[in-house]
């Protein structure tokens, strides 16, 4: 039986992550636990590379309108690859949109040389009435009995946990008021979590351990 984000948590803190009871704040456990990690995954996914960002992307199709008549909503503010048809657009500021829409501007947007762009939390591709797919990064649900995270970097899975588990001991040396207790496993849980940070952002893996052989003891 794999070992739950639950029980990771549980393990680094001491916090009753899977437990169904309420805690002195109100909320079970459990749901505090996902409350936590979907915390935690948003952060860590903003920290990511671009490289890794990609792999917690989402495809999304809609067809482009006038300017003026936007309509595709955008869940959060970083998009990958847009695609009018076969060609990829290229991205303007909105200030130039009414430009790209003039047959008569330099900066005209065609079928073959579309563009976009974002305002108002909503993304567009001109020319108007073409089919239109970007990716779109996403922040996912997590549970707290969930034991892999979807479209999410396997080297980052960890990270999450981590900054789970600092938050759960922050919350409970607020509750208990033990700062002695408390604070020396933040900061070394907290160091962990900065190295990983930096290992992906500059493309070092941190290895596991090698394991002795015969020969080598």
């Amino acid at each position: 039986m794999a070992w739950d984000f639950a029980a990771q948590v549980h393990a680094l803190t001491g916090f009753d992550a899977d437990a169904s009871t309420n805690t002195e704040t109100g909320e079970t456990y459990r749901t505090m636990t996902a409350q936590w990690l979907k915390d935690a995954a948003k952060e860590v996914i903003n920290l990511l590379p671009p490289n890794l960002q990609k792999m917690c992307t989402a495809t999304e199709s809609f067809t482009s309108t006038a300017v003026g008549s936007e309509g595709e909503v955008l869940n959060t503010g970083k998009v990958f690859n847009v695609f009018a048809g076969n060609y990829e657009a290229r991205e303007i500021p909105s200030s130039m949109k009414h430009k790209a829409n003039d047959s008569d501007s330099l900066e005209y947007a065609t079928s073959t040389d579309p563009i976009y762009y974002v305002e108002n939390n909503k993304i567009n591709v001109l020319p108007a009435s073409l089919s239109c797919k970007y990716e779109e990064l996403q922040f996912p649900t997590i549970s707290f009995d969930d034991t892999t995270i979807s479209t999410f970097p396997d080297e980052a899975e960890h990270l999450v946990v981590l900054k789970a588990a600092i938050i759960a001991l922050e919350y409970q040396m607020a509750v208990e008021e033990d700062m002695q207790l408390y604070t020396p496993m933040i900061v070394n849980l907290k160091q962990d979590y900065l190295q990983g940070i930096n290992a992906l952002q500059l493309g070092r893996l941190i290895q596991p351990k090698k394991k002795e052989t015969k020969k080598e003891k």
